[in-house]
Order: C-alpha cells, then structure tokens, then sequence
C-alpha cells in the first residue's frame, strides 16, 4: 500500500511538472524522473499513456503499437458526419488560398492528412485538426525550420487528445457501472425486504457509506431523499 501511494505522488508530481511547462514535456524527462523506481517497459507506457490522457504532449513517445489508427481505416473509407465533412470542405479550401512561399503550405495539409489517419468517430475530426495545428505553432518557438520536428510534435498533440478522449469514455463507462451496481443493489434488498429500504440498510447491505451513495447518485444526476440525508 506504501509503494502504490509514494508512486500515486510521482505521477501527481510529474504532471505538477508538465503543467508548469505549459502541458509539454519530453520522453527522456519523464524516464529520468521515474529513474530511481526501476519501472519496467510496461510500466512506463502505462506513466507515459497517464500523461497523454491529461494532454500532456511527451515529446519523443510514440505510443506502443505505432500511432493511434481509426479501425474503420481497415474495413474501408472513414466516414465522416455531414458537419465534419463541411468541415473539411470549408479547411481544404481555405488551405487552398495559402501563398506559396508560406512554410504553413506544406505543413497544414500534412497535419490534416495525419488527423484523418488518426480520426476515430467519437471525436469530432475539427478538434483533431486544431489540436495538431496548436502544437505545430507551440514548436515552432524552438524547431521554426525542422519540418520533422514541426510534424512530429503535431502528432503528438493530437495522440495527447486522442488520449485524454479515451480516459474519458472509461470514466464515463465506470460510472455507469456504478449507477447499475447501485441499482440492482436496492432493488435486491427492496425484493428481501417487501418495501422501500432506507440509507442505513443500503449501507450495510452494499458494505458503502451515505457518502459514496450519495456520490453515485449524483452521477446519475439524483440526490438522496431529503428525509434519508
């Protein structure tokens, strides 16, 4: 229990850290803070993966398995819905009125050619664009003439948002199987019983306390009857 607080304290330290650089970090400072715990490979996607889900940008991680990739691009074309695809009508247009001579002439359409590759459908494809577009002008105050770099850090913005999108489907997920659990919860002590039960049979029955009723129902956007509070 020791070790798992003093590790739950690193990765709060680390993220204090990254906030303090304005959400950017790189992989070698994350590997050289965890350096003292001897984490393993796993471990460390895992610290790696924590950060992206906060927005963090790790500069220099690429995400085990390669990049983040739509499943639909293995069945056949995206599918876009009509406002993404009006979208990316009106951008590819306005892409189209760049000045040659313009360094954005290459890179934006390269950043919108990586986010329909990394386009999944619970996210809004616009997002994805200008969260690749934000870290290109964040890398251009250090890398202005290494296209590679310009990309790169884009990609990784938009892996940064992918992330932080996935931790909160699972959040969202658990949730849910905490207002279920808690459902069935009182409806099998209210079938034992024959009638409504009250906080303090919930409470024994599930082994929780008001509190964490309370917080589950909020979830579910209720409130504990006046009369059981």
């Amino acid at each position: 229990m020791a070790e798992r607080l003093e590790f739950r304290e690193k990765l709060s330290g680390i993220l204090t850290l990254c906030e303090s650089q304005n959400n950017i970090t790189d992989k070698a400072t994350v590997e050289a803070y965890f350096a003292e715990d001897n984490l393993s490979a796993e471990q460390m996607e895992l610290v790696f993966d924590y950060l992206l889900s906060k927005k963090v940008i790790v500069k220099g991680y690429v995400k085990a398995g390669g990049s983040i990739k739509n499943a639909e691009n293995t069945e056949g074309p995206i599918r876009y819905t009509q406002e993404e695809q009006d979208y990316l009508n009106l951008y590819e247009q306005d892409l189209k009125g760049l000045r040659d001579g313009d360094p954005l002439k290459e890179l934006l359409p390269a950043i919108l050619t990586m986010a329909k590759e990394m386009h999944r459908t619970d996210i809004y494809i616009g997002d994805l664009v200008q969260e690749g577009n934000m870290g290109l002008m964040l890398a251009m105050e250090d890398h202005a003439d290494d296209t590679e770099a310009l990309l790169s850090m884009a990609k990784e913005s938009m892996q940064a948002l992918l992330e932080s999108q996935e931790e909160t489907k699972k959040q969202d997920n658990r949730m849910v199987e905490k207002v279920n659990d808690l459902d069935e919860q009182i409806k099998k002590l209210s079938d034992e019983l024959g009638r409504k039960v009250s906080v303090d049979e919930l409470e024994e029955f599930a082994g929780i306390t008001e509190d964490e009723i309370s917080n589950i129902l909020k979830l579910a956007g209720e409130e504990l009857p006046p009369e059981e509070k």
